[in-house]
């Protein structure tokens, strides 16, 4: 079994994530159990382990599953912004445990949905991955993007864009990949404006049907 200490600086998200599952194939795996494995490695791969099943279809194991996982990366991002060096979680969200069918559902998606921006990710910029500040900006931008991703809308499959973010930008974390980092927080601009023009129209169409009503009474 891996022991904190053998978890390398560098190692890629995927590598952790499916070392994790594969240990726990058959037995639950808690999100207690996770951030004691990775320590200050935590922040990226909570993150990116609980915004891993908005992007891919597996079952959801109860109502509010991504209103919890939206929590759990909100909290992470804030803690980065605010400079902690370990995460912390509620012993709610802590207890939280990936049964076994979910596991093995993540570890058959990880290489499809991970691969491809590991493999375009690589140390560099290393002045922008280590400014401070902007790894405090990045943990602000995941916790907004993880608050648009919980978002209850009645539009389908707004949840990918704030989460594929999430994923840049944890990926730029774990990687020290500055240049991946500044395209993560391109996205959640892009994010932002996205949900913008969404609420702009939900707004439009708010007020039209409230004028239609209006005119028949």
């Amino acid at each position: 079994m891996l022991s904190r200490s053998f978890i390398p600086a560098h190692m890629k998200l995927s590598v952790t994530i499916q070392g994790l599952l594969e240990e726990h194939s058959d037995t639950p795996l808690s999100i207690a159990t996770l951030l004691e494995r990775t320590g200050e490695q935590g922040f990226g791969i909570l993150s990116g382990l609980l915004t891993l099943p908005m992007l891919i279809p597996v079952p959801i194991p109860l109502a509010g599953f991504s209103t919890l996982m939206g929590a759990g990366t909100i909290l992470m991002g804030l803690q980065l912004a605010l400079g902690a060096k370990q995460p912390w979680l509620p012993h709610r969200l802590a207890q939280l445990e990936m049964s076994p069918k979910l596991s093995q559902g993540l570890l058959k998606n990880i290489e499809r949905v991970l691969y491809p921006v590991e493999k375009f990710s690589q140390m560099r910029l290393v002045r922008v991955s280590h400014n401070r500040n902007i790894r405090r900006l990045v943990g602000l931008c995941m916790a907004w993007n993880a608050t648009l991703m919980a978002l209850p809308l009645p539009i389908p499959l707004t949840n990918l864009l704030p989460a594929y973010t999430i994923e840049a930008l944890v990926i730029g974390l774990l990687e020290d990949d500055g240049l991946l980092m500044l395209i993560g927080l391109g996205m959640t601009a892009l994010t932002t404006v996205f949900f913008a023009s969404i609420t702009g129209a939900m707004w439009i169409i708010f007020c039209q049907a409230i004028e239609y009503f209006h005119k028949l009474f």
